[in-house]
């Protein structure tokens, strides 16, 4: 059981769980509509979500001089992992980018790699606190949504063809991931509590942290609201889908300001896993 456990802290610690997540949600796209893409898309996306990852924790190591998590002291003791996995995936991401991708969907993808480098990189002044994007008030959450939503919703979609799915289907299936995504990352502002400037203005900064709850699930709700008026989904896609909103609604339920570390980066990360689980079965059983 402890080697279980050491392995799945070095999954979380190291962000290969949250990459792994991202290539699943990617396949839950595919899955969903019936898409075909090439296989090397999913190594893109992967590796881009590690690169991502690595390169805020990174940054973030010598910014943070309150409080702590037991992630940052894992951190703190694997700088040369970290920094190698930043390299190795950041290559990785450009090839397979380059072998899958058109000139257009590159250029596309530009503004959300640029989001991802500054994102915790200092660019701005001491009005903005820490001077990263994710410092600037209200911005943080929605950065993440949008940058999820577009490499594993949109970017699929659009290799595959827009030309076999209506505007409106592709923008109900982009705001329901939107809000799925969104809710989810609701709760690891609860976490950044203590560690997160004032300033920042975080969604449990302004409202509180049951009230931030409410919130999510109620997302969660809207979500599933989608799921069932999208014409793109078929029957089994959008059972998989409601018991997966209703799973990921409990886990969330039970964020409170003193839950652990795992319990955010581990269960309520893998709710994306859940999701694709849950459809994947309800297409193949139902």
């Amino acid at each position: 059981m402890r080697v279980i456990q050491d392995v799945f802290r070095f999954l979380v610690f190291s962000n290969y769980w949250i990459s792994i997540a991202a290539v699943l949600y990617t396949a839950l796209t595919v899955f969903q509509l019936n898409l075909k893409i090439p296989s090397l898309l999913y190594w893109f996306v992967g590796s881009c979500t590690l690169c991502s990852y690595c390169l805020q924790r990174y940054v973030q190591l010598g910014n943070r001089k309150k409080k702590k998590s037991s992630r940052q002291y894992w951190l703190e003791g694997n700088r040369l992992h970290l920094g190698l996995t930043i390299l190795a995936s950041a290559i990785l991401a450009m090839i397979t980018g380059l072998s899958v991708l058109s000139p257009w969907q590159i250029v596309s993808c530009i503004p959300i790699v640029a989001i991802s480098f500054i994102y915790s990189i200092r660019i701005f002044g001491k009005k903005h606190a820490k001077g990263g994007l994710r410092d600037i008030p209200g911005i943080k959450i929605f950065m993440v949504a949008i940058s999820w939503v577009f490499l594993c919703g949109f970017l699929p979609i659009w290799i595959n063809g827009l030309k076999n799915i209506s505007a409106v289907e592709v923008l109900t299936i982009s705001l329901e991931k939107f809000l799925f995504i969104f809710a989810i990352t609701i709760p690891f502002d609860i976490r950044d509590l203590q560690l997160d400037d004032l300033r920042q203005r975080t969604i449990p900064q302004v409202i509180g942290i049951e009230k931030s709850i409410i919130l999510a699930i109620t997302l969660l709700f809207f979500a599933t609201g989608l799921g069932w008026l999208c014409t793109a989904y078929s029957a089994a896609v959008f059972t998989g889908l409601l018991l997966s909103y209703v799973l990921t609604a409990i886990i969330l339920a039970f964020v409170k300001k003193e839950t652990k570390e795992l319990y955010y980066s581990g269960l309520i990360d893998g709710t994306i896993a859940l999701q694709t689980a849950a459809v994947v079965l309800a297409i193949y059983f139902l």
